[in-house]
């Protein structure tokens, strides 16, 4: 006998989105590296922090349509953590366990930096999605990768529970964005776990307002016209200064929109980003955001050392500076040569990270 959940349709792949993610994903990492040369230092890569609300507002419309419905239909909620955990969980361990071996060999002995070990905890066990801010050294993103397990485990509670279980989604949406509003900060309740409740539920609201308008067919022009103006706004919207973490509240209603155009999958733009190289990197978005900072921190620390013993002390920075690489200062032409190289290997990195600890855990989680 077939099963309800399993005679639910297979759900679609969005292509464009799945490119989205990966320019997302560059726009983390060129803010990581802080304005260091000519292409880092763009306006809008320098808000790339607000780049994380798209991956929760995407996260959103995903689940929403991967499993919104089989859940309802009676896929098992534990199977679907189970899923949701072995997707994400192994490449987070890989990295723990990276920066781990770094502590002990690199930074304690050489370079007398020690990182505690309830920091270690922390970021192990993802509680820094619990945090009142980021900042792990075991492990620099893992709050987002807990507060999308916080996300996910809401999901499998409320999914297909009617009217309760959308009261109750109503209620955590509005006290995270009560909560950035007011700079609510506890440890419980943090400006990162009330961002993703915000973001995560206008992904799914989005996404019934995806079906809802199914039988709506713009034309390829309208839609490229949507879309060329939702870009432009995200574009200007980063390019604002002065952002705290309450302009949130703009961008995720904006990223949903964007989601919401680009799932059309018809307009130029959209078609534009069907080509190789935008599906590539959306395929190593999630390796990327995971790895990148391997490029980022140990070239901070060293890379002081290596101009100076290569004769260009002038290119240090004078003042000590943990944060990207702004550690050095060199002229701009080689700070973008710098970035550049150190994006390459973050990308090399990140499709290791892929092919051979992301994918293969997805697959054995899946297959159990």
């Amino acid at each position: 006998m077939v099963t309800a959940a399993a005679a639910t349709p297979a759900p679609r792949r969005y292509l464009a989105l799945d490119s989205l993610r990966g320019i997302a994903a560059l726009f983390i990492v060129f803010y990581h590296m802080g304005p260091f040369g000519w292409v880092a230092s763009w306006r809008p890569f320098q808000s790339g922090w607000m780049m994380v609300d798209f991956f929760f507002v995407l996260s959103g419309f995903v689940i929403a349509m991967s499993y919104g419905a089989r859940l309802a239909q009676g896929y098992p909620r534990g199977r679907f953590l189970a899923v949701r955990l072995g997707r994400v969980f192994p490449l987070h361990l890989a990295v723990v366990a990276g920066f781990t071996l770094l502590e002990f060999t690199v930074f304690r002995p050489v370079l007398g930096e020690a990182h505690g070990l309830w920091e270690w905890v922390r970021g192990t066990f993802l509680l820094d999605a619990f945090a009142t801010g980021a900042g792990n050294f075991y492990a620099p993103v893992s709050w987002a990768v807990g507060v999308e397990m916080v996300l996910y485990t809401l999901a499998a509670l409320l999914f297909g529970r009617g009217a309760l279980g959308t009261a109750i989604a109503v209620m955590l949406a509005a006290a995270g964005a009560w909560g950035m509003t007011t700079h609510f900060k506890v440890f419980g309740f943090g400006f990162l776990l009330q961002r993703g409740l915000f973001d995560f539920a206008l992904g799914v609201l989005a996404w019934r307002i995806h079906q809802r308008l199914a039988a709506l067919q713009p034309g390829a022009v309208l839609l490229t016209l949507a879309e060329v103006a939702l870009v432009g706004a995200v574009v200007w919207l980063l390019y604002l200064p002065g952002k705290d973490g309450s302009w949130v509240l703009l961008a995720a209603p904006l990223y949903a929109a964007l989601v919401l155009a680009f799932a059309r999958d018809r307009g130029l733009l959209a078609r534009t980003l069907h080509a190789r190289p935008f599906l590539w990197l959306g395929q190593l978005s999630f390796a990327l955001f995971m790895v990148h900072l391997f490029w980022i921190i140990l070239p901070n620390r060293f890379g002081p050392r290596i101009l100076a013993s290569l004769g260009h002390a002038d290119w240090i920075a004078p003042v000590s500076q943990k944060f990207g690489l702004l550690s050095m200062a060199p002229p701009p032409a080689i700070a973008t040569a710098i970035s550049l190289a150190l994006l390459a290997g973050a990308l090399a990195t990140a499709w290791l990270a892929w092919r051979f600890i992301e994918e293969p855990a997805r697959h054995w989680t899946r297959s159990r």
